[in-house]
């Protein structure tokens, strides 16, 4: 597979975002709790940046395990599609119960966990394109993209 190494790449840099999170979460306590808002985004960083690192070892296994080209990346892109749609399900209610005035305004973070979605979808039907490393690794990344803009958001309402 020639993808492993961007694979294991990706899996990196999203592993230094948990970092970096954990970092300011230990420096930000010092004054007490989060506002609700704030951990909210707490745990989409954290759950955005985690999940690249299994999303990155799935095909990983796949391949270890015999399952190679086009249905490598099918089976890949409809298990970590699921994984993504269960994220959604689970940070949907979370933000709807925050009251209105804490709520963020719509932001990009949603719009690129659909476009992960549907690369993920796409990848896995086959549709537009033959399966392949090239979408599946671009939703990984947009997911990596959700955990580095709301991380830089977080500093920016709390720091600065």
């Amino acid at each position: 597979m020639t993808d492993s190494s961007l694979l294991e790449t990706t899996a990196e840099v999203a592993v230094a975002f948990a970092g970096f999170i954990g970092i300011f979460l230990v420096l930000a306590t010092r004054d007490g709790r989060f506002p609700a808002a704030d951990s909210y985004f707490i745990r989409v960083i954290v759950i955005s940046s985690i999940a690249p690192v299994f999303y990155c070892a799935v095909p990983l296994v796949l391949n270890s395990l015999g399952v190679s080209g086009t249905m490598l990346w099918r089976v890949s892109s409809g298990t970590v599609g699921l994984a993504g749609l269960a994220a959604l399900a689970y940070f949907v209610p979370q933000l709807r119960a925050l009251q209105r005035a804490e709520r963020p305004s719509p932001s990009y973070g949603w719009l690129l966990a659909v476009l992960a979605i549907l690369c993920l979808v796409a990848n896995a039907l086959g549709w537009p394109w033959a399966p392949s490393g090239g979408p599946y690794l671009l939703a990984v990344w947009l997911v990596v993209a959700i955990a580095g803009g709301n991380f830089v958001a977080l500093i920016f309402r709390r720091v600065l």
